[in-house]
């Protein structure tokens, strides 16, 4: 399991990990990890977005800083799913995880 601070260019967009196959995005309006098809999608193949590889105490200092909640208009179907969404991550159990596999 990976931790990544998500750019496109120089603007900010997910803090994620990389679990398995699967990548979860921070939603910081349900507070918690969600499944992301399309940033899996970039991240395995198109690469159009940068992925800086980070620390759990930086990925949780960037979440405690306040993320501003995503775009209603923008994202709303994505927000709706993401909400019902039965199999989202606490961020604490995405970070032990993360700490569990480097043990």
């Amino acid at each position: 399991m990976s931790l990544y601070l998500v750019k496109d260019g120089g603007r900010f967009v997910w803090v994620a990990a990389l679990i398995g196959e699967d990548i979860y995005t921070y939603v910081p309006d349900t507070g918690k990890f969600h499944r992301n098809e399309g940033l899996r999608d970039d991240y395995f193949m198109a690469q159009d977005l940068q992925y800086e590889r980070v620390t759990v105490s930086k990925a949780r200092a960037v979440i405690d800083a306040g993320l501003e909640p995503l775009d209603e208009d923008l994202m709303g179907d994505h927000l709706d799913d993401w909400r019902r969404d039965a199999e989202a991550l606490a961020p604490e159990q995405v970070f032990a995880s993360h700490v569990a596999d480097l043990a």
